[in-house]
């Protein structure tokens, strides 16, 4: 008896358009990601996420290796889980359209990211923050906006690349990071 072993699915949200996209697809034993917008011109801009591998304890992108696609509160939601070393990260991603209530503010639409890890209490005092954040790649970053305690850090080493991570004063084994990934206005 042969047994197989499946890829996990991807899992997508978009604008009602299709302008703005989110995709995460499995790459080796985590799920990468893509954000995608197209302006009404047809220019495209990509943000792809940086991902480690499974002998890094703190990859330059939390490690997810569970998704699932649920509606919370009207809003298609993508839910995440996975691990790291001793470290365990979590993330909700929303695609808010233009207008929508917690986007009035903005003239465009937006991909919200939520993302929290659970360190051992020896993980928390011996590295630092800037070990955790979500790392992207892009030759022409997309708009984006911090939320709560977040900051973003250029990253010389890519053109145009950003890494998001949680505020260096944070502390404790729970640490969050919160942002928006805009098409550009």
């Amino acid at each position: 008896m042969s047994s197989s072993i499946s890829t996990p699915p991807a899992h997508q949200l978009q604008t009602e358009n299709g302008s703005l996209q989110i995709r995460f697809e499995w790459q080796q034993d985590r799920y990468a990601h893509v954000v995608r917008w197209q302006s009404e011109s047809g220019e495209v801009v990509e943000a792809r996420s940086v991902e480690g591998s499974s002998d890094q304890d703190w990859p330059a992108s939390p490690a997810l290796q569970q998704l699932s696609t649920e509606t919370i509160e009207g809003v298609p939601t993508i839910l995440g889980v996975g691990c790291a070393g001793s470290s365990h990260f979590s993330v909700s991603v929303q695609v808010l359209e233009k207008g929508d209530a917690e986007t009035s503010d903005s003239e465009s639409p937006r991909v919200r990211f939520d993302w929290a890890v659970r360190m051992s209490a020896s993980d928390a005092k011996e590295h630092p923050v800037a070990d955790l954040g979500t790392q992207y790649a892009a030759e022409n970053m997309l708009v984006t906006s911090l939320l709560g305690q977040t900051q973003s850090v250029c990253d010389s080493d890519s053109d145009g690349g950003i890494r998001f991570v949680p505020d260096q004063s944070a502390g404790g084994p729970t640490r969050q990071w919160s942002y928006d990934l805009l098409g550009a206005i």
